[in-house]
């Protein structure tokens, strides 16, 4: 807010400034003598306007800035109301009746949308739950008629898979209250992934290679199972037609941090792409060459890692394999050791 801006939003009180002016000195001038008055008039007037427009412009401003400032220090806007302490005019007691009204408004539709939110997850949670019960069932049949197979089981996997990811994405929105941090040995988290793919690795004829995994690190078993799940999923869908996928999972240690890295001899990634790969839903080139890409996988990892104060980063180049590597810094383990 500028002085000039101010007057020019209260053009009014120009406007009967020079009225009163012109007609005092129009009057002056039919008086013997009047020159000299007209010139003390003019100036007394003018520096009357000027001087009480500047002092009433500078409590405005003023009033404003303080609310920016509180405005700005302040992490939940909706609640800028309770920041409003000054309200001696009128107009201030306005502005913090209006400032009530919208906090009172938002507080009540970020209710609604926090029960609509959970409504939904509760949903999803009860229907993958009940769906995984067939599932079930289909795979102890086929497990006791495997001539009849011709397949099913693998699409039954594949099944099962989205239904995880289903689970784990509606309940990623409020993962902090569903995780339980500990005391994690990758090596047997590693183990668990391979052996939960382990049908799909031994279709396609894959080559494991798992070492240097002693390092623990403390994460939830359940969330870091599944986000190194969704990588190895990559793997083999966006494996190389040209040979086997050769997939190598080992963790690196240093003073700041443990890095699992989980590296394959896939396609790749283009290096125009890498930036984008946690978006959501963004498949890139390698999602529209197959019909099987939802661009949810590394989104859903950002998104975990982020609220398990993990690091996640990829990469990759066309015809150079992808290389997903999750970090937990150290600061994390000692605080949780204490």
């Amino acid at each position: 807010m500028t002085y000039g801006g101010y007057l020019k939003d209260h053009g009014i009180w120009a406007g009967l400034y020079l009225f009163l002016l012109a007609s005092l000195e129009i009057f002056l001038v039919t008086m013997s003598g009047g020159t000299f008055l007209m010139v003390c008039v003019f100036a007394l007037l003018t520096g009357s306007f000027f001087l009480g427009t500047y002092v009433e412009y500078r409590k405005v401003k003023g009033y404003f800035d303080e609310l920016w400032q509180s405005m700005e220090v302040l992490r939940e806007k909706h609640l800028f109301y309770e920041m409003i302490e000054r309200e001696q005019t009128q107009e201030e007691k306005q502005v913090k009746e209006l400032f009530y009204d919208v906090e009172r408004d938002t507080v009540a539709m970020s209710e609604e949308f926090k029960r609509e939110s959970r409504e939904y997850r509760e949903f999803v949670e009860t229907w993958v739950h009940e769906i995984k019960i067939p599932i079930a069932v289909m795979k102890m049949i086929l497990a006791n008629h495997k001539e009849a197979d011709l397949g099913i089981s693998g699409e039954l996997e594949r099944v099962e898979k989205y239904v995880d990811q289903a689970l784990f994405y509606a309940r990623s929105s409020a993962a902090e209250k569903d995780y339980l941090i500990g005391r994690i040995g990758l090596q047997k988290t590693v183990q668990a992934v391979i052996l939960s793919h382990k049908r799909q690795l031994r279709e396609i004829n894959a080559r494991i290679d798992l070492h240097d995994l002693d390092p623990e690190v403390f994460s939830d078993g359940k969330w870091l199972q599944f986000m190194i799940g969704q990588v190895v999923d990559n793997s083999i869908k966006y494996r190389s037609p040209e040979g086997n996928l050769v997939l190598e999972v080992y963790a690196t240690k240093s003073p700041n941090a443990v890095q699992l890295h989980v590296k394959d001899n896939g396609i790749g990634i283009k290096t125009s792409e890498v930036g984008r790969v946690f978006d959501k839903g963004f498949t890139g080139k390698n999602g529209r060459l197959g019909a099987n890409s939802t661009g949810i996988g590394l989104y859903l990892c950002k998104n975990l890692c982020e609220k398990l104060e993990h690091g996640i980063e990829v990469r990759s180049g066309e015809g150079e394999g992808t290389e997903v590597i999750f970090v937990f810094p150290m600061s994390a383990m000692t605080e949780a050791a204490e």
